[in-house]
């Protein structure tokens, strides 16, 4: 009963803005932080980062808290704080996913609605995609990842050691062979 005592007078000081209180407060619950973040690991981040998310997850925890709700500060500190790393991993998972959608994008579909549909349909493109890419030379390769946005038109340029012109003849070819593959592909 007495930690609920002086959890509530830390509450309200920290609701009132009192760094101290909020220290305090935090480092009451350190072991019940460490134990809830360890379990779980984001990229690029360490201990000092999981501990801001917490002292920031207590802080809002303390501005919400109603203490004549009859539950313990404790509990539902804990409950947010778990709720906030599933979040953060959520985040994580999303931005990866995401990553590597765009890079399946751009390394085999010539257009992104192929990865929304079916999986049958989209490794059936990205076959196809291979077997268009056999077809072209080196230099029209270079050409087509400066169309997919893979190289910048100068930095290719000067890789080959070629002019604008020269490379955007080559990216033409690319565009009227992917045409004709696709076109022929589509004859039964």
């Amino acid at each position: 009963m007495e930690s609920a005592k002086r959890d509530a007078k830390l509450i309200q000081a920290v609701v009132e803005n009192d760094s101290e209180a909020l220290d305090i407060l935090f480092k009451a619950y350190l072991p019940m932080v460490y134990r809830t973040f360890t379990p779980y690991y984001i990229r690029l981040f360490d201990e000092d980062d999981w501990l801001q998310e917490a002292r920031i997850v207590c802080y809002e925890t303390c501005q919400c808290y109603d203490q004549n709700s009859g539950k313990s500060f404790g509990g539902f500190y804990k409950l947010r704080f778990h709720h906030h790393v599933l979040n953060l991993i959520r985040k994580e998972l999303a931005q990866k996913r995401r990553i590597d959608q765009q890079s399946l994008l751009t390394d085999c579909c010539p257009e992104g609605s192929a990865v929304g549909e079916d999986t049958v349909a989209y490794y059936q493109s990205a076959v196809e995609m291979r077997a268009y890419l056999e077809t072209l030379s080196a230099f029209e390769l270079v050409a087509f990842r400066v169309l997919a946005g893979q190289l910048v038109l100068e930095q290719a340029c000067s890789q080959f050691d070629c002019t604008l012109e020269q490379m955007k003849r080559a990216q033409s070819r690319c565009q009227t062979k992917l045409k004709q593959f696709y076109a022929n592909q589509q004859v039964p």
